[in-house]
């Protein structure tokens, strides 16, 4: 009888600590989406950032039902000033002059991170639609490699208020990623340590 409910009691330690680390998880990610709606709402937007969220929200939306704005077929290459990626499937060209298009991949760009090197496919003098890019990974001393190739859907302009929205968006995604990261690894290890505590009980109880 004693070793029965020492097991139903390790058994309740576990379920309770498990609780615990969900409800934590819940408290990190409800933290970051008030803070995004504190910022949201600390200044009303007008109506130029009205319609810049928005477009912001369709160019970054994963809905395949969502409609989808339609960029520049080609880009003049010689007129391209850099290339800053943002994040695996986001990329910001720069032809001076204010004149910046995002192009936002189909799926992740193996390889491809914020300020890595890239290479590019050229079709004439321009750099069109399903032309070809790729993150050039550095191997040994002063040797890039490049990786797999990435088609690019389309060149979408933005002004600089839709493109610091974009980089605002990216950076807000990869904390939320982070925050959870951090704490399932916590989740993890709280019940791994009432698992052992339910064990060492279970063991004592005996």
């Amino acid at each position: 009888m004693v070793n029965t409910l020492s097991k139903m009691n390790s058994m309740d330690a576990v379920w309770l600590h498990g609780c615990k680390m969900l409800a934590l998880v819940a408290l990190l990610l409800w933290s970051v989406e008030s803070l995004a709606d504190e910022a949201a709402q600390a200044q009303p937007p007008s109506e130029e950032a009205a319609v810049a969220q928005q477009r912001v929200s369709t160019i970054l939306s994963d809905d395949a039902n969502a409609p989808k704005i339609q960029g520049e077929q080609c880009l003049p290459a010689r007129r391209i000033r850099s290339v800053d990626v943002l994040d695996s499937r986001t990329l910001v060209f720069d032809l001076g002059r204010d004149r910046n298009y995002l192009v936002r991949l189909e799926r992740q760009c193996f390889g491809l991170r914020r300020n890595t090197p890239i290479s590019y496919e050229i079709t004439g003098n321009r750099l069109c639609r399903l032309d070809g890019i790729r993150a050039l990974e550095h191997w040994g001393h002063n040797r890039l490699v490049p990786g797999p190739r990435c088609a690019i859907p389309s060149f979408i302009a933005i002004n600089a208020v839709e493109r610091e929205m974009v980089e605002d968006r990216i950076a807000a995604d990869k904390a939320a990623k982070v925050a959870q990261h951090k704490a399932d690894k916590a989740a993890r290890k709280a019940a791994k340590r009432a698992k052992r505590e339910a064990k060492r009980n279970a063991k004592n109880a005996a």
